[in-house]
């Protein structure tokens, strides 16, 4: 299939809104930020997933784009943007080029996640070549509301949201390093790894009472460590207080559980510091949204990052996913 019929056939869906004036298939696309916010900025992000790193080959083509626009949708989370518009930009090989079932279902996963959030597509690039996905997704926030990475204070109290190690959980089972004991085990896991949940509303509904927050991509040790860094700040955590869910805890011992949430990355939850003041008014919105949201640790100003297990110092091998190592 030639390019433009690709694109037309497969990625040109759904109603252009106002905010975008000029859409697919020119040379740029143009759209209007609304200038009305107050404080208004542009919140961009971009993510590439190539397979066989981030990716299994053989992943269902409706996860996999499900999987790489939620990945994005998680950075505009983590900043409390509003997500609007994304770019996409898809290598493809000749054989998922000429697959018309495959490109159908990618298209479904995709527009599947953007009508959720209501974030259009306004443009990108088809390439032939390797199977590799780059999203460049953008989103408005008041910037002096933004969730900064360099915002937390010490004393104010670390909070994970969801559950964490699922998603490593789920991987365990797919490079068969463990073999599921119930097929719902698989289930669950196997959902959490491949259609991850972008805390979007979360992020909107943190602006003013987070000082800091990032999305764990990485890790949650690994993840954490980014903020600290950029805050001048230590912190201590327990990780017999990280979030298991019950797929997690049913498949592995609470060690190897506990493990995987504090190391294991692809769960895009967030991770955020909050204020004492402010944790009242944090339970209340954990109630409304029905979203457990966990605190797990306190930041401290000694610049020293303390891991506790049962309030007992504990060591682990590793903090999480490294890249180019």
């Amino acid at each position: 299939m030639a390019e433009f019929d690709l694109i037309n056939r497969y990625f040109k869906v759904g109603q252009t809104p106002q905010s975008v004036k000029l859409d697919k298939g020119d040379d740029c696309a143009l759209v209007v930020p609304n200038f009305e916010l107050t404080n208004a900025s542009l919140a961009i992000t971009t993510d590439t997933l190539n397979s066989g790193t981030h990716f299994l080959p053989d992943i269902h083509p409706h996860a996999l784009a499900y999987r790489c626009l939620a990945t994005n949708l998680s950075d505009l989370a983590a900043m409390g943007a509003k997500p609007k518009w994304f770019s996409l930009a898809l290598s493809l090989p000749k054989a998922l080029s000429d697959n018309q079932t495959w490109l159908a279902q990618f298209s479904e996963g995709l527009f599947e996640l953007a009508n959720e959030h209501h974030i259009h597509l306004i443009g990108g690039d088809t390439t032939s070549g390797p199977l590799s996905i780059t999203i460049n997704a953008m989103g408005e926030v008041d910037h002096q509301k933004a969730h900064k990475r360099s915002g937390a204070k010490a004393q104010d109290k670390i909070f994970v949201s969801g559950t964490l190690g699922d998603a490593a959980g789920a991987l365990e089972i797919l490079l068969k390093k463990t073999k599921a004991k119930t097929q719902n085990i698989q289930e669950a896991l196997l959902a959490r790894f491949n259609y991850p949940t972008a805390r979007v509303e979360l992020g909107t509904r943190l602006l003013g009472l987070a000082s800091s927050a990032i999305d764990i991509s990485d890790g949650l040790l690994a993840d954490l460590q980014h903020i600290l860094k950029a805050s001048g700040v230590g912190a201590c955590i327990d990780i017999a207080k990280l979030p298991c869910s019950e797929a997690l805890l049913a498949q592995f011992s609470a060690a190897k559980a506990q493990q995987l949430a504090a190391t294991g990355g692809d769960d895009y939850e967030l991770c955020f510091t909050v204020p004492a003041d402010n944790v009242n008014e944090l339970n209340q919105l954990s109630q409304q949204l029905d979203l457990p949201l966990t605190c797990v640790g306190e930041i401290s100003s000694d610049k020293s990052f303390v891991v506790n297990h049962n309030n007992k110092p504990t060591q682990l091998s590793q903090t999480g996913y490294q890249h180019f190592v």
